[in-house]
């Protein structure tokens, strides 16, 4: 390949999807550490707890150096102290005025522009030599989301001025895609070489950059970021003299050595508390509790209830769990906020049925007399939930329509009281949650902070760059292009037109999870051939009755040279880890349509999938992390979908969230249209299949008269989407569909991020890259989120686990909508909306007959 085609320069500011996936943070003096394991020349350092030890260690690196505040939060340098002491990282001349300053640091909490409002604890100091600075670069190896591979990023220059440095001149930031086997090419090398005229450092470059490479793959890192990357003057080595180092979540198990390192003192104690029991809970402003399951749904839930005025007190994912133990921690949780006077309990029963739901509500309401609960469930067996809430003889409303239950709860709760209402954690509180104590104080912290990027010594952060056009937004970035001999994916779009004749295998197919699956989506009509497990030796029948007359085989090779017939697709239930493998033997045997459901992927596994689906066009990914597909006329279904909810009908719908699409399903059935085919693109960093190309697959289906669009705050699918919707109708290429679209996140708070499904918003100055590429990691130590953000003034980040958005640097949820407007989509302002909505469409189209409307 030409080196020029290696080299990409931004001649714009650009803002590219940023990463959807969720990662541990580490301190400066960790990411170091661990760098240096791999012979990455960083500067002398120890880590000091007390203000002798620093003046120790001062004297040990010459007399001497820098003293940096570790918090997971950035901004340090121009940071303040409770006691009134100014910086967080000061460059110290003596041992005596080492001791002196740390004496004022340690011990205080620091306050940053990224920190929440009650600032983070220095319990500690990194005291590093003074470097003196020839040359500085800036230097990151990250996650390129379009391209789904590694990307390395340098500019010229370094530090937090990265920014200003970029504004004045653009073409000084590149970038250059890395093929994720060969890593650092000796035509890359020669790349950033001829770019920054650094020939004569070309052999401590090559050591320097491969190294930093065989770290980011064999540690899972989502990123690594060098901010500065310095020429010593004295020695002429290239040192990093300060770093961020992400490790991916989804990696924790083969990580588990450096998910030790885990910092929960930078943490909040209510949210670590609700970790323990698998929630994911985010104190907010308001006055009314919620309880919903899906951050897509809690979101939904969240703007439903701000555009009818009230204002919720939380964000709560309580995931899949409906037992009595789960409900009363999350009500204790909830009302842990001495301001919630209301709870609105909002859960969509796929799996575990309402039924079930209910009865857990009701025993855990047994210890919550004085507190009015709103309920509304939806899904198998709502009716009979509802009808148990109702008559539970507790004080718990049963609203089965989404706007009446918001409306309910508003009613309920009355005025919303002062947000400055609230406390603070205490460190003592802090404390008592990592040791496990059961105690916990939560705070009204709407901006918890975790450190995003790294500072340089005593540099001021450099002016944020922010676009909030709409038109040109694509046009100013400058993507990586694939080369123009691999196949193109749009071959496979029509792999997704799944039907009565689809023939489908498993992958895993004797474990519990697809056994099970497996027994329902045959009951429902789907045609299945078989499956795969790889602890069968040999071609044997599957051990459930209902199953056997199903063959397992070993391989999927195996089954394909077995099967009286080719399978048209495959569903892949296997663990997370396992995930990749199973995928890339589905690619190989050129399966038309893989779906893989499984959540918390590592992103490494997904760049070698990525890196295979990018060398053929036979075969389509849907996921991982999503639902599936399902075709109910065709009473197809692949995936994880409750299929008994679903009807053979007339509407398509894509989504991002597997809770919001299938209260679209209601929603639509409920008014009489039903479904044609539905896609759940899901929310993976990478996945197969995009929101983009979901909604090419439902327009280009002949059975799809409307469609129902579902997305999220963060990155910027949905831009794509909308921009890909215009260009269809101003070219004529079928009959224009209506389309309902719905984009979750509008009233989510800044600097937070929220939810099993993920959601949150980041508003400080960024890490200049992150313009132009798709990070996978925007500070985050190990909460469940979505990424969004507000256009206003910046403000701190937060904590995320499992799944999540970011939109730090991307459209915001009202840039969003009005793509999508400009684009002629109908926006609904929550679920209960879009059946209403799109039979009005289809009945001004002549697609189905109007409805006799009552006077």
């Amino acid at each position: 390949m030409p080196r020029a085609s290696l080299l990409r320069r931004s001649g714009h500011l650009i803002r590219l999807p940023l990463a959807q996936k969720r990662c541990l943070s580490l301190h400066e003096y960790q990411a170091q550490g661990l760098l240096a394991q791999y012979e990455v020349p960083v500067p002398r350092g120890r880590l000091a707890t007390t203000p002798a030890e620093v003046a120790k260690y001062i004297d040990e690196i010459g007399g001497r150096g820098v003293i940096k505040s570790q918090i997971l939060a950035g901004g340090r340098g121009k940071g303040s102290f409770g006691n009134g002491f100014k910086g967080g990282v000061r460059i110290v001349e003596s041992a005596d005025q080492g001791r002196d300053i740390a004496s004022q640091m340690l011990g205080q909490r620091l306050f940053t522009k990224q920190t929440p409002p009650e600032g983070l604890p220095v319990d500690k100091v990194y005291v590093v030599e003074q470097l003196n600075v020839g040359h500085e670069f800036y230097l990151a190896i990250s996650t390129d989301r379009a391209n789904g591979c590694p990307i390395l990023v340098m500019s010229q220059g370094g530090g937090t001025n990265i920014e200003e440095l970029a504004a004045k001149d653009p073409n000084a930031v590149v970038k250059v895609p890395l093929d994720y086997t060969e890593g650092m090419t000796e035509e890359i090398i020669s790349t950033i070489c001829d770019r920054f005229s650094l020939h004569a450092d070309r052999e401590n470059l090559t050591a320097l950059l491969q190294r930093l490479y065989t770290f980011f793959r064999e540690r899972d890192a989502t990123l690594v970021e060098i901010n500065p990357l310095i020429r010593d003057f004295d020695t002429g080595r290239l040192i990093c003299a300060d770093s961020k180092v992400s490790i991916d979540n989804a990696a924790a198990k083969r990580q588990s050595h450096i998910f030790n390192l885990r910092d929960k003192s930078q943490e909040m104690a209510v949210e670590l508390e609700a970790e323990k029991h698998g929630l994911v809970y985010i104190q907010l402003e308001g006055n009314i509790g919620c309880l919903v399951n899906g951050a897509g749904l809690a979101m939904a839930t969240n703007d439903a209830v701000a555009k009818y005025g009230g204002s919720c007190a939380n964000f709560l994912d309580g995931g899949g769990q409906a037992t009595k133990e789960t409900m009363v921690k999350a009500f204790e949780l909830i009302l842990s906020d001495k301001r919630v006077n209301t709870i609105l309990v909002n859960i969509y029963g796929g799996i575990i049925r309402c039924d079930m739901i209910a009865e857990s509500i009701i025993a855990a309401a047994q210890n919550f007399h004085d507190i009015p609960i709103v309920v509304r469930l939806q899904g198998t067996n709502s009716a009979e939930g509802q009808k148990m809430i109702a008559e539970s003889g507790l004080k718990l409303f049963a609203e089965d329509e989404f706007g009446s239950a918001v409306k309910k709860a508003i009613e309920l709760a009355g005025p919303c009281p002062d947000p400055a209402v609230g406390a603070t954690i205490p460190k003592s509180e802090t404390s008592a949650a990592n040791s496990g104590s059961s105690k916990f104080k939560s705070t009204s912290t709407s901006q918890q902070s975790v450190r995003t990027f790294s500072s340089s010594s005593l540099r001021s952060p450099g002016k944020k760059i922010r676009s909030h056009q709409l038109q040109g937004r694509r046009g100013m970035s400058t993507t990586i292009a694939r080369r123009s001999s691999q196949p193109s994916a749009s071959s496979s779009i029509q792999n997704l037109n799944i039907g009565p004749d689809t023939q489908v295998v498993y992958q895993g197919f004797t474990g519990k999870a697809a056994t099970s699956n497996a027994l329902a989506t045959l009951k429902y009509g789907t045609h299945i051939l078989g499956g795969v497990s790889p602890s069968v030796p040999s071609e044997t029948p599957h051990p459930h009755p209902s199953l056997s007359h199903l063959p397992v085989y070993p391989t999927l090779r195996t089954a394909l040279a077995r099967l009286p017939s080719k399978p048209h697709a495959t569903a892949v239930l296997v663990p997370a880890l396992h995930a990749a493998s199973a995928i890339l033997e589905a690619i190989e045997a050129e399966i038309p349509l893989i779906v893989s459901v499984a959540e918390h992927v590592p992103l490494h596994d997904m760049f070698r999938v990525q890196a295979a689906l990018r060398t053929q066009s036979r075969s389509r990914l849907v996921g991982p992390n999503c639902p599936g597909i399902i075709a109910p006329p065709a009473k197809c279904r692949i995936g994880i979908m409750p299929h008994l909810q679903y009807a053979p009908g007339c509407v398509g719908i894509v989504s991002k969230s597997g809770t919001l699409s299938y209260e679209a399903v209601g929603a639509t059935t409920r008014v009489g249209l039903g479904q044609s085919l539905c896609v759940g693109v899901g929310g993976d960093m990478l996945p197969g299949t995009s929101l983009r190309e979901g909604l090419e697959a439902l327009l280009r289906d002949e059975g799809t008269k409307g469609i129902v669009l579902l997305g999220e705050i963060g990155g910027e699918a949905e831009m794509e989407a909308a921009a890909f919707l215009r260009g269809w109708d101003a070219e004529g290429k079928g009959k224009k569909k209506p389309v309902v679209g719905m984009i979750t996140g509008r009233t989510a708070p800044r600097g937070r991020v929220m939810g099993h499904a993920g959601a949150g918003m980041f508003l400080f100055p960024l890490p200049f890259f992150f313009r132009f590429i798709s990070p996978v990691s925007l500070s985050l130590s190990l909460s469940l989120s979505l990424v969004f953000e507000h256009n206003s003034n910046p403000i701190p980040p937060c904590t995320s686990r499992y799944r999540w958005l970011v939109a730090g640097g991307s459209a915001t949820a009202e840039e969003k909508i009005a793509a999508l407007e400009a684009a002629g989509v109908t926006i609904a302002v929550h679920p209960g909306e879009i059946g209403t909505l799109m039979r009005g469409l289809l009945e001004e189209q002549g697609v189905v007959e109007k409805k006799k409307r009552v006077v």
